[in-house]
């Protein structure tokens, strides 16, 4: 345990680095695994929905979606992306992703960008964000 101790002491700019590049990774996560990923608040993708210029999709499994969601967003779970049972349909618009308990697998946004998905939004905000900018039904 000493030696180790003793390395890390000298060592300690190695470890700075490595904490550098795992931030990068998953700041660009999104480009890094297949596709671009951008965040949008409840008004722009409200705004994006209303021109019909995006898709909303659901990723929460189907009992969390039945209990709420956004009025015209489509239920895909997340794990239908993982075992490779997902069918999105319309690829021609972009998406917006809502997520399920706040995370987007990344086989989601591999999926899109293997079906030629124009954008990815990530809406992270849920039903209780889109609920608070007066966007309900």
């Amino acid at each position: 345990m000493e030696n180790f101790s003793a390395l890390v002491a000298q060592y300690w700019w190695v470890g700075l680095i490595l904490i550098g590049v795992i931030v990068l990774l998953f700041k660009k996560a999104g480009k890094a695994f297949g596709g671009e990923t951008v965040e949008i608040d409840a008004q722009q993708a409200a705004d994006l929905i209303e021109q019909q210029q995006a898709l909303l999709i659901d990723l929460a499994e189907k009992t969390t979606f039945e209990k709420g969601h956004i009025s015209g967003a489509v239920n895909m779970p997340g794990i239908t992306f993982i075992n490779g049972s997902a069918e999105l349909t319309e690829t021609t618009k972009p998406v917006i992703l809502v997520p399920m308990k706040g995370l987007i697998p990344m086989p989601v946004v591999q999926y899109m960008d293997s079906v030629g998905v124009p954008k990815v939004y990530i809406f992270k905000g849920g039903l209780k964000e889109w609920q608070a900018a007066g966007l309900s039904d």
